[in-house]
């Protein structure tokens, strides 16, 4: 129900018995401020809000209960609201209150993952220097002194600035920026040298004896699925034993969508070792979660194995790498790993091309020993 009335202090002690406040309770509008109202719940909590215009952002705020503030404060900051609302439709939202805007309404389309790291990246590294300005007025100039500024990390510059880009991008469809007017549009990102480390047989000949004696039986089991099947470490953690079909496991999600492991029989005699307690094939500590802290496990691991800086995610390099160095094709491998397309797979390339050379090695060394007489002539035939 609705009424209007002069919203004073006489009456905010009203208790409108005389009214029969719906489900929702009772709501007053002030007769000289239309914006400005008064909620009345049928519990007899009053609480001031005032209704506005804004480009981004809910078109009500709350102002505070009638214990917490009096009607004349509450006005008060009405009609600063009002003010603040009609100032950021003539110039356009601050940065700050666009990003919540956008994160409320863009996030439910990402997955969990992908929100967590949006998020992380607009708290961490765009808020900080773009957050007091207007949207509308962010120009190439002030992206490159952000991107100038992220020199010292340059990896978390390159994953951020396309996050601002999709923004920007957003800020254009809301009619906040003129079209076109992307300030990230073909900027280039900083050169970084990619951390190709995977382990050698000796390595892993190391690293297994460290698994083998490991008191962490968790962490050693979960550290030979990545080894054994090239996938994620957040994909091994939380991995549920109902998504386990035979030789394969069905995840419902992953970077890249819907995703098939593969589970050859080192890694199924893995999994046949370990106990069933509850959904996740590696629960947490309390065994109403997936791990959390194989990172953490993984570095006491790799130190007893003499390992220093190797990460956890070099596991899947070393899947990947030792499957092209044995002469698998870029593109099958590809399909183990599950990346998208085949650029993501390229990086392997250069082992590709070692595997060649080397064949070409064994192949053009067999043609001159029977060219020459020096070897078995033919003997490949026999």
């Amino acid at each position: 129900m609705r009424i209007h009335a002069a919203i004073n202090e006489r009456t905010v002690r009203r208790t409108f018995k005389e009214r029969k406040p719906g489900s929702r309770g009772l709501t007053v509008i002030d007769r000289d401020l239309p914006q400005f109202g008064l909620t009345v719940a049928k519990n007899g909590t009053k609480t001031f809000f005032v209704r506005v215009l804004r480009p981004v952002g809910a078109p009500m705020t709350v102002l505070g209960t009638a214990d917490e503030i009096t009607a004349a404060e509450a006005r008060e900051k009405a009609l600063a609201a009002i003010a603040a609302a009609k100032a950021e439709r003539e110039t356009g939202p601050l940065f700050a209150d666009f990003a919540d805007e956008f994160m409320r309404r863009q996030a439910q389309r990402w997955k969990p993952s992908t929100r967590e790291n949006n998020r992380l990246m607009v708290r961490n590294y765009l808020l900080p220097f773009f957050g007091a300005m207007r949207v509308a007025e962010i120009a190439r100039a002030d992206v490159r002194r952000w991107f100038d500024a992220m020199s010292g990390t340059p990896g978390n510059a390159n994953r951020t600035l396309p996050v601002l880009s999709v923004m920007m991008r957003q800020a254009e469809l809301w009619e906040l920026r003129p079209q076109g007017s992307n300030p990230c549009r073909d900027m280039r990102r900083y050169k970084t040298v990619p951390r190709e480390r995977f382990l050698s047989l000796d390595e892993l000949k190391r690293l297994g004896f460290v698994l083998d004696h490991a008191d962490d039986r968790q962490a050693a089991a979960a550290i030979r699925l990545l080894l054994f099947t090239g996938a994620g470490s957040s994909e091994i953690t939380g991995l549920r034993w109902d998504w386990i079909h035979g030789a394969r496991a069905m995840l419902p999600d992953s970077k890249t969508g819907p995703k098939a492991v593969q589970l050859p029989p080192p890694a199924r005699a893995v999994l046949n070792g370990l106990p069933r307690q509850g959904r996740f094939v590696f629960p947490n500590r309390k065994g109403d979660g997936p791990m959390a802290d194989l990172g953490l496990r993984w570095h006491k691991l790799r130190d007893l194995a003499g390992l220093d800086g190797v990460r956890i995610h070099d596991c899947r390099h070393t899947f990947a790498s030792h499957a092209v160095m044995s002469g698998l094709d870029l593109y099958t491998v590809g399909r183990l790993l599950g990346h998208a397309d085949t650029a993501s797979t390229e990086r392997y390339a250069h082992l590709a091309d070692e595997h060649v050379r080397k064949a070409a090695g064994r192949i053009s060394g067999i043609v001159n020993d029977a060219m020459t007489g020096s070897g078995k002539e033919a003997g490949h035939d026999r």
